[in-house]
């Protein structure tokens, strides 16, 4: 089935111990790029949750939001906690700087002062959602990990609607080449008719109303409207367009596939175009050009 890059998924579980909500966001991309959004402590369930996205998406460039809160005393007791590390690092360079000073310069008293409001400003000196305990972290994950998959497949649910839409459009698009093809191939015996004609009557000018041999003059122009003919890039062009069908209906991630046969498809109507010499024809060439750019533009965003 067919799935869109674009789409919104969102889970969440309330208990009374913790909280759990994950929100994922995708858009197109060329590859699978995740970036994981969550407090400082989770930041290392990023690689765990790249790997189970794995198994619900291919393509596109994937935001997650995880917000995890723990409820009642232990949650009280992880909520704020002190860098004692940086803190113990601030304050001995006060000390030091205290002791350079020294009481000649200011008083023994005020260089020991600290100002602990300044050093609460401190990026990160007050760590937010600290683990309360040394299995926390596994234990978030085995809470976390079920709301991200429930994520996922909404996700994933949203996704294969739009795909849904996109098939539906291409097969209406795609379908409308196909008697604009029936009315090329009326107006090419009009094209080699008016393009003899046309060759005869510069021919007839060039030699100023001398004898010209029938059957050279014929040889001519069919040398030169076999250089013109266009029956090659028909025949390729309705087959990449049957492919192209058979795509969006068989393949599960098809957007690569599809980007190729898009390409291939306008070759065909270019070369078409430029070799057809005929005005009605190249009006159709153009309006599959329009066609053809609106395919690209949605192809996409195909996963």
């Amino acid at each position: 089935m067919l799935h869109s890059m674009t789409g919104y998924g969102r889970a969440e579980t309330v208990e009374t111990a913790y909280s759990v909500s994950v929100e994922i966001k995708s858009v197109n991309n060329r590859f699978l790029d995740f970036q994981c959004k969550a407090p400082r402590e989770l930041l290392h369930l990023e690689q765990v949750l790249r790997k189970e996205l794995g198994a619900f998406v291919i393509r596109g460039s994937v935001t997650c939001h995880v917000h995890y809160e723990v409820h009642g005393e232990a949650g009280a007791a992880a909520a704020l906690s002190l860098n004692e590390p940086l803190f113990q690092a601030y304050a001995r360079i006060a000390r030091q700087m205290s002791k350079s000073l020294g009481p000649e310069a200011m008083g023994a008293e005020a260089a020991a002062q600290v100002n602990l409001a300044d050093l609460m400003k401190v990026p990160d000196m007050i760590l937010q959602g600290a683990p309360a305990s040394a299995d926390a972290p596994a234990v978030a994950e085995q809470r976390i990990l079920p709301v991200f998959r429930r994520a996922c497949e909404a996700l994933v649910a949203m996704r294969e609607r739009e795909g849904q839409d996109l098939v539906r459009d291409f097969q209406k698009r795609v379908g409308a080449f196909y008697p604009a093809l029936d009315k090329v191939a009326a107006l090419l015996p009009l094209r080699q008719k008016e393009y003899v004609a046309r060759i005869r009557d510069r021919v007839a000018e060039l030699l100023d109303g001398q004898p010209v041999a029938e059957d050279r003059l014929m040889t001519e122009i069919g040398i030169l409207a076999e250089k013109l003919d266009v029956q090659e890039e028909m025949v390729r062009l309705r087959a990449h367009l049957d492919h192209f069908l058979e795509v969006i209906a068989e393949h599960a991630a098809p957007g690569k596939k599809l980007g190729f046969l898009q390409q291939e498809m306008l070759r065909e109507v270019n070369t078409l175009s430029n070799k057809s010499q005929y005005y009605d024809i190249q009006q159709i060439c153009v309006n599959w050009k329009e066609e053809l750019e609106v395919l690209r533009e949605q192809i996409a965003n195909v996963e």
